[in-house]
């Protein structure tokens, strides 16, 4: 997600703390296989072949099976979901699931992003190869005791029926015109690593997200007229009837169901680039599909080929925090920001949000754990394209930036290196998009650009469709520049020592 605490970098400090407050939480602080449309007979195809290693590998991944049912008229999506246990490597009694959308039905998060109608997500006839199966629910978290343990080498079915109610003027999820934006929508299976269960609380700051690559099959039936936008590969015109969308090796499926939104189609080497806009947005979105397009071929070239067909970027901030937010193959960002010298396209919030398709969607990590990783990652890229691409030189507001992060650890004690529930929207978005960023172009001052870069591709090519940590980021970093940067990351993410010269 975008910060404008990060990015207002011209204005200083004060001016982005201001953004901060006021809470625009959008461009904010700053596959596949073949995939089918329409069981009916619409094709599109992923970059992914299947073969008998893909198929090998996605038995160790969660498969879902979503039937969505949108009625336009109580704004709800209704239907079944079916998920796949993938195989592991320890036997399991209990599986948890989020329900993001419950956050919404009482709001505990501030007047100001409150919504004004509530939403929710409830679900029921729970089983799990069959067999009835117990659940409990607190708030956005669902327990299911398993009737039966389950073996490393087995695995498991669950099915459900759910019932998401959509809010209106949700955070990310929402209702709004003839447009639902559904972002978290379905029963999402928690992540179990090595700390466990992964059932964190739902926040405000940041993005209280942690999923881990899975396998998607997602049936919409829409009323007539209606277009999807989805993770998957869609096609332009209106949906008839029922549709089938199909894509693997993803960690979410985001979507936008819209009678709303007009298209401009364009292609990044052979991805597929589209820009959603709604009327009134035609100057600024002909000016931001050339500056996806630009970002895609830069990004890819800088750090490595995006494995997907297909990207899809949707203007218009219509909820709070609704613009400016990455998922698998579709971002969200405002059209236009405001400036001294007048309004301008949001190029920097597009480019931001489609440098999370590398960091976050492909290399993954626990947002809620450590969300410098892919803020800081996503912020720096963004920093870096805007140098090179457009020639915006940001570099004396990330020194000024770095100064007053030491100020506020001085006070605060926090790092950059901590869970979301440590930071303050105050000071999220300069501890964990700004600083990592300064630091990273302070490393290019120190070893070189091409040695920088040099480490994010290694970083992306050996994570990619995993989950990383800050300790990974370190490794690559040591091994590709040949020494120890240890002091230097310990000193710009965790405050210790002097910052000094790496190596």
């Amino acid at each position: 997600m975008r910060k404008w605490v990060d990015r207002r970098m011209r204005r200083g400090i004060v001016e982005l703390r201001f953004w901060v407050s006021l809470g625009l939480c959008l461009s904010l602080a700053l596959i596949a296989l073949v995939g089918e449309l329409d069981r009916r007979g619409m094709r599109t195809q992923t970059r992914f072949s299947m073969g008998q290693a893909a198929a090998e590998q996605s038995a160790f991944r969660p498969v879902y099976r979503i039937d969505a049912n949108y009625d336009e008229k109580s704004d709800t999506v209704t239907g079944r979901m079916e998920v796949t246990l993938p195989k592991r490597s320890e036997e399991w009694k209990e599986v948890y699931f989020h329900l993001y959308p419950n956050a919404f039905r009482r709001w505990q998060w501030g007047e100001h992003s409150k919504p004004k109608e509530a939403g929710y997500l409830d679900v029921s006839a729970v089983k799990v190869n069959g067999q009835k199966a117990q659940t409990h629910i607190d708030g956005t978290v669902m327990k299911l005791q398993l009737p039966e343990p389950l073996a490393p080498d087995q695995s498991a079915r669950i099915e459900m029926n759910y019932q998401l109610k959509l809010p209106k003027g949700g955070s990310r999820l929402n209702a709004f015109g003839r447009t639902a934006f559904l972002a978290q929508w379905y029963p999402m299976l928690a992540v179990k690593d090595q700390d466990g269960w992964h059932t964190e609380p739902y926040t405000s700051v940041g993005d209280p997200f942690y999923t881990r690559i899975s396998d998607f099959e997602v049936t919409f039936r829409v009323p007539e007229g209606y277009r999807l936008i989805t993770s998957a590969d869609d096609r332009s015109e209106p949906v008839k009837g029922e549709v089938t969308l199909r894509q693997e090796n993803i960690r979410d499926f985001a979507a936008v169901i819209t009678k709303d939104y007009e298209v401009i189609k364009g292609k990044a080497d052979d991805v597929e680039v589209n820009l959603w806009y709604q009327k009134g947005m035609e100057r600024e979105a002909k000016a931001l599909h050339r500056a996806a397009i630009s970002a895609m071929r830069f990004f890819g070239s800088q750090f490595g080929p995006y494995p997907y067909r297909e990207v899809d970027v949707v203007l218009g901030e219509t909820g709070y925090g609704i613009a400016g937010m990455e998922y698998p193959g579709l971002v969200t960002s405002i059209p236009k920001y405001p400036t001294r010298e007048g309004e301008r396209p949001a190029v920097n919030v597009v480019a931001h949000e489609l440098a999370h398709q590398w960091w976050y969607g492909v290399v993954g990590n626990n947002q809620v754990k450590e969300p410098w990783l892919d803020e800081g990652l996503t912020t720096f890229s963004e920093l870096l394209y805007m140098h090179d691409q457009v020639g915006e030189d940001q570099r004396e507001f990330l020194v000024r930036a770095a100064k007053v992060s030491d100020e506020i650890h001085e006070k605060e004690g926090v790092t950059s290196v901590e869970p979301l529930y440590k930071y303050s929207d105050s000071i999220y978005g300069l501890m964990v998009y700004t600083r990592p960023a300064a630091m990273l172009w302070e490393l290019m001052d120190e070893i070189g650009k091409e040695k920088v870069l040099e480490i994010l591709r290694t970083y992306y090519d050996r994570y990619k469709f995993q989950v990383a940590t800050t300790e990974d980021f370190i490794r690559v970093a040591n091994e590709v520049a040949g020494k120890d940067l240890t002091p230097f990351f310990n000193r710009w993410l965790f405050f210790k020592g002097d910052i000094r010269k790496a190596g």
